[in-house]
């Protein structure tokens, strides 16, 4: 099976270097042109299955693919991002700055790691982890692709468990807005063969935030 991990296109919070996590913030004009080009892109996979996490940005961009594959799109609530808790709607910098302790505990990314009233790295290990179990053992035996449209959180998350790594390489993934991340799974073995891919956007004006 292929799996493809897209992060969905670009938000006003996310142009604005503000964390978002489960706050509900649409897409930006910027955002649907970036989504249209990866619909464009991966209009030629002809995915079996296209899945979106329930917020409004994710789904903008998931039925967008999904309009050009000509397919549906499953909601699955598990794919939400990270919840950033009362950080959320605060730009980076201020946190940085106002909470640096537990900015500081937050980033060295431990499983226990949270932000403040916001979800642990552990649970969302726990959601991913049931996810991707699920859609392995429905498709382990077929040679499909699947698109999966999320957050920048939750497909770090996707990538730790198919390296087999610890969280606390959480963040040295780099994860931008629509881009592009694929896996193969075969019989025995998982390749990574595309990570962050953004050559479908060339000729956007692109810019990015790791939240």
């Amino acid at each position: 099976m292929k799996l493809i991990l897209v992060r969905h296109g670009e938000t006003e919070w996310v142009r604005e270097g503000r964390y978002q996590g489960s706050t509900d913030v649409p897409l930006n004009r910027r955002g649907l042109r970036q989504a249209r080009a990866v619909a464009r892109r991966l209009q030629k996979e002809k995915p079996i299955a296209v899945y979106s996490s329930e917020l409004t940005r994710a789904r903008e961009t998931a039925k967008l693919i999904a309009s050009a594959c000509r397919k549906s799109v499953f909601v699955d609530k598990r794919l939400n991002e990270v919840s950033f808790g009362s950080w959320e709607g605060k730009s980076h910098r201020d946190v940085g700055l106002r909470f640096p302790e537990l900015a500081r505990r937050w980033y060295q990314a431990k499983w226990s790691s949270r932000p403040p009233k916001g979800e642990s790295l552990q649970s969302l290990d726990l959601r991913i982890s049931r996810f991707l179990k699920e859609l392995l053992e429905k498709y382990r035996d077929e040679d499909k692709t699947c698109v999966i449209v999320t957050h920048g959180g939750p497909i770090r998350m996707f990538l730790i468990h198919i390296l087999k790594v610890m969280p606390e390489v959480f963040w040295t993934f780099r994860i931008d807005p629509a881009s592009i991340s694929v896996i193969h799974f075969g019989k025995g073995n998982r390749e990574i063969s595309l990570l962050n891919g953004q050559a479908h956007l060339n000729g956007l004006h692109h810019r990015q935030s790791e939240k």
